[in-house]
């Protein structure tokens, strides 16, 4: 199975990539291509990718992140028997940074008033080895308004299309695709299969055009017509090699979930699938910090079991505790500069809590030094 392959089926099941996946060959470019090189609209989009790198979908990523959040929609419903015209609410979530692939959620859910309907759809991106990115949609429905959960995998068999981007008319034609594993019987009659043009516009209005051959209940055209409220806040995603003097200096969520804020003379490196980070701390306040960790595992877990793996309280006390290591010497990851960590004379390691897909960070102290370093990964 290729790496776009690895990417979708691991995307389907939790949006997220596990730490088995290898770098793709853009990724493995862009961390490689010195700085001097490497594309501002790229880098803006949290892709450190070259110049040469096919430029066309920078305005896809744009358009699908201007699209986050609530829009009210109308559109045109074929049951089978006939085509009836609804309105409802579309909610967008997702971004082009964080992760291995970049990934959008979108939930159309109808009547306005009183939602009894959905259709849960995901976009993934993931760059391929001809300098531009695959696409794919996954769509899940129509469901019953209760079953669609954008943080689970709906219990029905997705729609799968691969996708083909179109600058010039700022849309995406979605195409059938099997799924990777489904055997391919070239003797057996072909049909045509479910198809549909997706407008993707500058500002983020969604609409959807051109269907053809779609099941019953599904959207056949129609679109986003207004936002309900302001568009969210875009947080600041860090990439590359940044010094900052504390740790509250840092807004990005993907850090600061790992980072002490009471840090202080921090050397960060940050790329798509984690960061690193060495720093100045207490031992006190290296000690809290690891504490509250463990407590805000304890309660994320409660409320999402199958997203963490579960740890005893023997596990939590031995992972507080730690275990000496003598000098450790911090590996740099994913730069595409000459740079190196100092090294710690008197290292002790801390287990930081994982997700069922190996997120999380581990921790190196020496308190002698009272210098700090940690790995996260976010996959």
């Amino acid at each position: 199975m290729n790496l776009k392959n690895r990417l979708f089926v691991s995307a389907l099941t939790a949006l997220t990539v596990c730490s088995a996946v290898t770098l793709s060959p853009a990724r493995q470019a862009g961390a490689q291509t010195p700085e001097s090189q490497i594309s501002a609209e790229w880098k803006a989009l949290g892709w450190p990718l070259p110049q040469s790198f096919a430029p066309d979908q920078i305005a896809l990523f744009k358009g699908l992140n201007a699209a986050r959040g609530s829009w009210s929609f109308e559109a045109e419903i074929d049951d089978g028997a006939a085509t009836t015209s609804v309105t409802g609410n579309l909610e967008v979530k997702g971004s082009s940074q964080g992760g291995m692939a970049s990934t959008w959620s979108l939930l159309w859910t109808w009547p306005a008033e009183n939602p009894q309907h959905a259709i849960v759809e995901s976009i993934i991106a993931v760059p391929d080895e001809n300098q531009q990115f695959g696409l794919m949609l996954a769509r899940f429905g129509p469901l019953k308004h209760s079953e669609a959960q954008l943080a689970q995998k709906p219990k029905v068999a997705p729609t799968v299309f691969t996708g083909e981007w179109n600058a010039d008319q700022q849309a995406v034609s979605w195409t059938p695709k099997e799924l990777p594993g489904t055997p391919d019987d070239q003797s057996a009659p072909q049909e045509d299969g479910p198809a549909f043009t997706m407008l993707i516009t500058a500002d983020g209005k969604i609409s959807i055009q051109n269907s053809q051959n779609l099941p019953a209940g599904q959207l056949t055209s129609g679109g986003a017509t207004a936002r309900a409220g302001d568009a969210p806040e875009t947080p600041e995603l860090l990439t590359g090699l940044h010094h900052f003097e504390q740790g509250s200096d840092i807004s990005d969520p993907r850090i600061t979930r790992y980072l002490p804020a009471e840090a202080t003379d921090i050397t960060l490196n940050s790329g798509r699938a984690g960061h690193q980070a060495q720093y100045r701390i207490s031992a006190e306040a290296f000690d809290k910090f690891l504490v509250n960790v463990w407590e805000r595992y304890r309660e994320e877990r409660a409320a999402k079991p199958k997203y963490w793996v579960d740890y005893s309280e023997e596990d939590i006390t031995r992972a507080l505790t730690g275990s000496p290591v003598g000098r450790y010497e911090p590996k740099i990851r994913e730069t595409t500069t000459t740079f190196s960590f100092n090294p710690l004379e008197n290292a002790t390691s801390y287990g930081g809590p994982r997700r069922m897909s190996a997120a999380g960070a581990t921790y190196h102290f020496d308190q002698k030094a009272g210098m700090a370093f940690h790995d996260a990964g976010y996959w």
